[in-house]
């Protein structure tokens, strides 16, 4: 008995060793993930009402918005794990498109438009007729400098440049009547954005320091207390935008936070190769939360 305890042993160990070099590993699989959104479970590729956002003033009471909703897992490939779209229908009338994005370099490297827009399912966001009539027009030479003008029902707004210290000052008028006074620092590129027309409410945005908007007069960034305004747009007639608060970036549609907040949203005026596009009622970024890159469509 101890000769055959000696020879089992060995056999059985030998036994477990080759199993154990024969074996597979299972490959991991990928399903759809859903994401929760406002209290509302969101599958890819489905369609669903979720209510809408925290407003403004809640926001300003809170410090933070509310817990962001998980986030799908990706692999460390570029190629994007999740090539159908998430699609979620608001409350407000605006559908949030999004799909997680390959993994590159978005501060350095050029979108794959292609991809995007395979798998938004529509065309890359360009200006029409509307578009340029609510961004107001420029007035003088040069034109890339000149001032802007902006006419709201029986009113005329203008904003002027003038230079008693250099660059560059900017007077808001109403009707003729001076409303505003500020500066914004001397870059590569013109700081006097546009004049909108959103709403009826004349909508100017400056790229100062920080960008920020004037909404009929009011500076948004002193208003709620936002550490930078970036990109407005108007969707169904109404005020969209980027805003930066405590390192955070959320989208504000109609005054209030709508979808979950990005660590980045890539953002360029001058320099840079990824930028927000907006156009024809459509509005497309790519950002990054939690790791995992985005191409956002709201429409």
């Amino acid at each position: 008995m101890k000769i055959i305890g000696k020879t089992v042993i060995p056999l059985v160990l030998g036994m477990i060793v080759l199993l154990s070099c024969n074996g597979s590993v299972a490959t991991p699989t990928m399903s759809p993930i859903g994401i929760t959104l406002a209290g509302t479970e969101v599958i890819n590729t489905q369609t669903v009402e979720i209510t809408p956002g925290i407003s403004l003033q809640q926001f300003m009471a809170t410090q933070l918005p509310s817990t962001q909703p998980p986030i799908p897992t990706m692999t460390s490939s570029p190629t994007p794990v999740l090539v159908t779209p998430t699609v979620i229908a608001m409350e407000n009338g605006i559908t949030w498109t999004e799909c997680i994005a390959p993994s590159i370099d978005y501060a350095h490297a050029v979108p794959d438009f292609k991809f995007a827009v395979n798998c938004l399912h529509g065309e890359l966001p360009t200006w029409n007729d509307q578009d340029l009539k609510i961004a107001g027009e420029r007035i003088g030479e040069p034109i890339i400098d000149a001032d802007l003008q902006q006419v709201i029902g029986s009113d005329v707004y203008v904003v002027k440049q003038y230079h008693p210290n250099g660059c560059c000052d900017y007077e808001f008028l109403k009707n003729g009547n001076v409303v505003i006074k500020t500066s914004a620092p001397s870059i590569t590129f013109n700081p006097n954005q546009h004049l909108w027309n959103i709403g009826g409410k004349v909508v100017w945005e400056l790229v100062s320091d920080p960008p920020t908007i004037f909404v009929d007069g009011i500076d948004f960034n002193q208003k709620y207390q936002w550490e930078g305004i970036y990109k407005p747009y108007s969707i169904n007639n109404k005020l969209l935008y980027i805003a930066k608060k405590y390192g955070k970036f959320h989208i504000v549609y109609n005054e209030e936070i709508i979808g979950p907040a990005f660590d980045e949203i890539y953002i360029k005026y001058c320099c840079g190769t990824t930028n927000v596009k907006y156009g024809n009622g459509q509005y497309w970024f790519w950002g990054k939360r939690e790791g995992v890159y985005y191409v956002v469509a709201l429409r």
